[in-house]
């Protein structure tokens, strides 16, 4: 999904509901590997037109500079907290100084509880429908899911506050 722009969420749902948590190291694998084709392109095609990228696109110029000064923390929390499609930040990632190793695992530490809970949402789903879900198992769910959009939310927030900070930057472009 990282490469064709299909939504991983959903993907990991359906994975979920039908391989059940199993399907969380493949769901993890196919992501990683994904990330790395739209990196390995941000590599070859990104640094050569980046430039004229990063003009059209504005959002492009405050992760780049970022990037550049926080190195694989701004890859993982731009992981925890997605703010465009898995596949444009990854080549935005791959067009910046980050190397392949930081991005790497920084990508695949920062995925990882988002995979986790949409697989198990799908597998829960399934089990809900056959008729296997206990109630606590419901309640715990309900609670996991809330606290996970809440981080969500917070960590989006936070990195919104620091894009509009750079962006008030005088030298900002």
């Amino acid at each position: 999904s990282a490469v064709s722009l299909l939504p991983r969420p959903a993907l990991c749902i359906v994975a979920g509901s039908a391989y059940g948590l199993s399907a969380i190291p493949l769901a993890l694998a196919g992501s990683i590997l994904g990330a790395s084709v739209a990196f390995w392109l941000g590599l070859t095609v990104g640094r050569r037109y980046g430039p004229a990228l990063t003009r059209r696109w504005r959002l492009l110029a405050p992760i780049r500079e970022a990037v550049r000064l926080g190195g694989w923390r701004v890859v993982l929390l731009c992981r925890f907290a997605p703010i465009a499609p898995s596949s444009l930040v990854s080549f935005v990632f791959g067009s910046s100084s980050i190397g392949f190793g930081p991005f790497l695992v920084a990508t695949g530490l920062g995925i990882l509880p988002g995979i986790a809970l949409q697989v198990a949402v799908g597998a829960g789903l399934r089990a809900s429908l056959d008729g296997h879900l206990s109630t606590l198992q419901i309640i715990a769910f309900g609670f996991g899911l809330c606290a996970a959009l809440a981080a969500l939310v917070l960590l989006g927030r936070k990195l919104r506050e620091v894009l509009a900070a750079y962006d008030r930057r005088p030298d900002a472009t």
